[in-house]
């Protein structure tokens, strides 16, 4: 327990130290306080998962999070001339995240009329204008990176649609959890782009390292706290 403690500790600190980093210090600091930030989140969920015997480890989990790491590190180093290999990690990421999801949407059977189809829709239409407008301003500065914008958004894509797959099934408590985690990990995405490209600003810096280690946390957390083989009753969901 107390190795717990100092690894919970640790994540804290480094936490401080990526809020201190983004406000105070240039963002290039950030390619080295963010991927020791992910490394404790990691430690934490590798001591959680150990001592609860009801919850196996998510091998499919572990493997996202390097790739994260690698993808901060090169976004903080030079994000234009690492473009094509950020992109590769961040798609290795959400493909990665929805195998870690599989016991919990395969247990599933679902039915569509349970599903808000209007507020489906607005939420698509909403991420589409996002994705296309990024993707435009994208292209103005590397033409050549069409490939590379168009496999990262269906990957991202996907990765939402399980998320939200899972929540609008109603069987998991702490869906809200993936979904948010999920749709984090969607503007954490665009807002980099903005900020490296064309508004750098140290609070848009600090916003995006926040909410994207936010991100990764919750989804951890639903991966330690909800057990895939235990459903609950349906219970019905505003979104």
């Amino acid at each position: 327990m107390k190795q717990f403690y100092s690894v919970k500790y640790l994540l804290y600190v480094s936490c401080f130290a990526v809020i201190i980093s983004s406000l105070f210090f240039d963002k290039y600091y950030l390619r080295i306080v963010l991927p020791i930030t992910l490394l404790f989140l990691l430690l934490t969920y590798l001591h959680e998962v150990l001592n609860r015997k009801h919850i196996k480890i998510n091998f499919f989990f572990i493997a996202t999070v390097p790739c994260l790491m690698i993808s901060d590190y090169l976004i903080y180093v030079n994000f234009i001339e690492h473009f094509s290999y950020i992109c590769i990690c961040i798609i290795l990421y959400a493909l990665l995240s929805c195998l870690a999801l599989k016991g919990y949407y395969t247990a599933i059977k679902f039915h569509w009329k349970r599903t808000s189809i209007v507020s489906l829709l607005i939420t698509i239409g909403l991420l589409g204008y996002l994705i296309f407008s990024i993707s435009d301003l994208i292209l103005e500065f590397l033409p050549n990176a069409i490939p590379y914008i168009v496999c990262t958004c269906l990957a991202l894509l996907l990765y939402l649609g399980i998320s939200y797959y899972v929540y609008v099934s109603d069987l998991y408590s702490l869906g809200i959890k993936l979904l948010i985690s999920a749709f984090l990990c969607q503007f954490v995405v665009g807002f980099t782009v903005i900020n490296e490209l064309f508004f750098l600003n140290n609070f848009c810096t600090l916003f995006i390292a926040s909410t994207h280690v936010l991100g990764i946390y919750l989804f951890m957390r639903f991966l330690v706290e909800q057990d895939p083989t235990v459903l609950q009753n349906a219970i019905k969901k505003h979104l």
